[in-house]
């Protein structure tokens, strides 16, 4: 799980707007704009989904880039985020609000801010982006655990509408150790180019599949002992019974595989 401390939130340069406490934050993009824009629109759901089932006024759902810089935010911290990106991007405090000379000028019993307590889940990483939030009041700690599993949860979610719905891609693989677990946000998700190459992958698939360093660019050879044309043949059969796909270490996980739309 991480538990992280926000000091302050990055700007990004797509400008931000306010709507029913939902504000559109920017910050310096990795990916190329339709990128991003796909990730705020795909994340939406999932975002607003995750900020009610949290169900706190003090806490601040957060969509960001690859480095952190802030995309999305929804909650009543807002607004107050978009505010500390900008002071943030200048180097300077908030109007009024001058810091002190030194410490002899603080007053006896200086106002001291809330301290922010939040969790983040990574989406398709390395290069995807990050969900999480941050609670104003810091919140015990108690209920964090719980809290991770929504962010995670909400992550995987994000993830496999990302890959589902790419625009480009051949075949998608869906496996697992469990049966049950397939069509779930628990399954590993990977989709792959009509030579084997991975495109995308998602962080349960990259985990299962370690030490190979599943991921962009990767061939299915690499960490599959099941044969590339004997995957695209499950796919074009369409068949929805699982077949058995195994890894190079010799385990053995439950698949299913299908042609995507492009491929068609």
């Amino acid at each position: 799980m991480n538990t992280l401390t926000f000091p302050g939130f990055p700007a990004s340069p797509r400008g931000a707007s306010a709507s029913d406490g939902q504000t559109p934050v920017t910050g310096t993009p990795t990916a190329s704009s339709a990128e991003i824009e796909r990730l705020v629109a795909l994340a939406a759901p999932a975002m607003e989904e995750l900020y009610r089932q949290l169900d706190s006024p003090s806490i601040t759902v957060l969509l960001a880039d690859s480095r952190g810089s802030v995309l999305r935010a929804i909650g009543s911290g807002a607004d107050g985020a978009a505010e500390g990106a900008a002071c943030a991007g200048r180097g300077a405090a908030p109007a009024g609000r001058q810091p002190p000379a030194s410490r002899a000028a603080l007053p006896a019993r200086p106002r001291v801010p809330p301290r922010r307590i939040g969790i983040a889940a990574p989406i398709l990483p390395p290069g995807g982006g990050l969900l999480g939030f941050v609670d104003a009041d810091a919140s015990p700690l108690d209920w964090l655990g719980h809290a991770n599993a929504l962010v995670q949860t909400a992550a995987r979610l994000i993830e496999h509408r990302l890959i589902e719905s790419a625009p480009r891609g051949f075949l998608l693989l869906r496996f697992h150790r469990y049966p049950a677990v397939l069509g779930t946000p628990l399954e590993a998700l990977a989709l792959f180019d009509p030579e084997g190459s991975v495109l995308l992958a998602n962080r349960v698939a990259i985990e299962l599949l370690a030490p190979c360093p599943f991921g962009c660019g990767v061939a299915a050879a690499n960490c599959f002992a099941t044969q590339w044309c004997g995957i695209v043949g499950y796919a074009a059969l369409g068949l929805r019974q699982p077949f058995t796909l195994r890894d190079r270490r010799g385990s053995g996980y439950s698949a299913c595989a299908s042609l995507t739309r492009a491929a068609a």
